[in-house]
């Protein structure tokens, strides 16, 4: 615990350049970032004295030596975790150009009434990284078993999903999901719904049309599972903010225009079709249309749209 003189959790020997902090220090095995390994180990873990006016990265090694973790030094960072009954949470990654002292706030908040440990973990940029290496040049079995995994992934660590995002994750997505069959591509809409539950991940999809293009563009799909999804992720996409109708309205138009076909032609010829009348697809699809008509800002916009649905036969 750290204690200062007997109040706290420093340990404080009255030098303020000798004060320490003996807490339980645990390992993940993280280095396969698809691996489904979520606890730390050993299950009873040793105690450790950080020196808590030491910079974390002239003590990493200290750490490493004793747990001997499969990790290299080089990709490895430290990561608070508490037990909460029989419930293992992770909480703020600890800055290894920092003190201990310097991150006291972060740590008691966290820590404060829990059982837990300092865990040594692979650096998130890293698994960030092997992450996308191995979606890009994995096939078969081992890609669909990845794709899988990846709600989960953002599920449990949002960190990683600002590291995913701001390394071309997104792309890595789109440019998989293009040449998928729908399973791969159903495993990339879970992903990517829990991806856009999170700011930095919202964040993403609006400054990259290309996402919202590739949603659109799966509206076609003969696949209603994949329809399905796509059209609920561009109406959380179009509620979510009123400034993305017009991005909405950009991704159709590119879609549409390169294909030479009237706008939301996608989804008129799904609404055209006589025997899915009252389908959940349907209200989808007239969901997403109220919603981005709605709050589309200019007038000229708003009869482009109509105008063109009214040609397909959408009546009003």
């Amino acid at each position: 615990m750290w204690q200062t003189q007997g109040k706290g959790i420093f340990t404080d020997n009255s030098n303020p350049s000798s004060s320490t902090l003996q807490c339980r220090i645990q390992f993940l095995d993280d280095i396969d970032p698809f691996s489904s390994v979520n606890l730390p180990e050993p299950a009873r873990p040793p105690s450790f004295t950080f020196l808590t006016s030491t910079v974390l990265s002239n003590q990493l090694h200290s750490v490493h030596k004793i747990l001997d973790a499969p990790h290299k030094i080089s990709d490895s960072t430290l990561e608070l975790c508490r037990q909460d009954g029989s419930k293992t949470e992770f909480g703020p990654y600890l800055e290894l150009d920092q003190t201990l002292d310097e991150q006291r706030e972060d740590i008691e908040a966290f820590t404060q009434g829990f059982k837990w440990s300092i865990v040594l973990r692979t650096q998130l940029n890293v698994r960030v990284q092997a992450c996308i290496d191995k979606l890009l040049n994995s096939d078969g079995r081992e890609l669909r078993r990845s794709l899988f995994s990846l709600k989960q992934i953002f599920q449990d660590d949002k960190d990683l999903v600002h590291e995913f995002v701001n390394n071309q994750g997104l792309q890595c997505l789109i440019k998989i999901g293009g040449a998928a069959d729908q399973n791969y591509q159903n495993y990339i809409l879970r992903a990517l719904g829990q991806l856009m539950l999170y700011v930095d991940g919202m964040n993403a999809v609006i400054n990259q049309n290309e996402v919202v293009q590739w949603l659109y563009s799966l509206v076609e799909s003969n696949f209603r599972l994949v329809v399905k999804t796509s059209l609920k992720l561009l109406i959380v996409f179009a509620e979510y903010a009123e400034s993305n109708a017009s991005l909405i309205l950009s991704a159709v138009t590119q879609v549409d225009q390169s294909d030479k076909r009237p706008l939301w032609s996608n989804a008129m010829k799904i609404l055209n079709e006589m025997d899915n009348s009252g389908t959940e697809v349907v209200l989808l699809i007239i969901t997403l249309f109220n919603t981005v008509l709605s709050v589309i800002p200019d007038q000229d916009t708003f009869y482009d749209m109509t105008d063109s649905l009214e040609q397909q036969g959408m009546q009003r």
